[in-house]
């Protein structure tokens, strides 16, 4: 007998955005960055309209995937590597988010399964930062189930107005 949250997983389509998905793209970020305005959020963003859309299409040109259901965009994961020669042993995952409908169904585990796939063949190591809030905790056992470790925190990293958040550093070795 398949479970249900097997069978909401068998529906979900994980593909590789692209500037094709733009609109798709920008309006899952407003709903991130209205929903969760402290996990969320960049210079770009906060200045809106061209530079933010220039950042958009410059992300989708790099390595997110989104994760769909009935051609319907439920969440966004990205990878990259730093350009900079040193660091290019490391890749990094940011911009995880899913909708509502798509929570506690395995879309984001799924999201960040095919992200570290794509990333063992190109790194020895992949980073993330995640905040420590309640909400949080779904985050956290879904990286941790996935091989991740904190290894670091960044007390006070995000401010708005009066409220302060944490942050976890986690990493996620492959064994070479």
């Amino acid at each position: 007998m398949i479970s249900h949250a097997a069978r909401a997983q068998a529906d979900v389509e994980i593909r590789r955005l692209n500037v094709d998905d733009l609109d798709l793209f920008r309006d899952i970020r407003a709903e991130a960055l209205q929903m969760h305005p402290q996990t969320f959020g960049s210079p770009e963003e906060d200045e809106g309209g061209e530079p933010m859309m220039a950042a958009y299409r410059r992300w989708l040109d790099g390595m997110i995937l989104g994760a769909f259901r009935c051609g319907s965009l439920m969440g966004v994961a990205g990878f990259y590597v730093s350009p900079d020669r040193r660091s290019q042993h490391r890749g990094n995952i940011f911009t995880v988010y899913v909708r509502e409908e798509g929570r506690g169904k395995g879309v984001g585990d799924r999201l960040i399964k095919e992200l570290l796939a794509h990333a063992e063949a190109r790194v020895e190591q992949v980073h993330l930062a995640v905040l420590l809030e309640s909400t949080a905790a779904i985050k956290i056992n879904t990286y941790k189930r996935n091989g991740f470790e904190i290894y670091g925190t960044d007390p006070a990293a995000v401010r708005i107005g009066e409220a302060t958040y944490d942050k976890y550093f986690m990493v996620r070795k492959f064994s070479r």
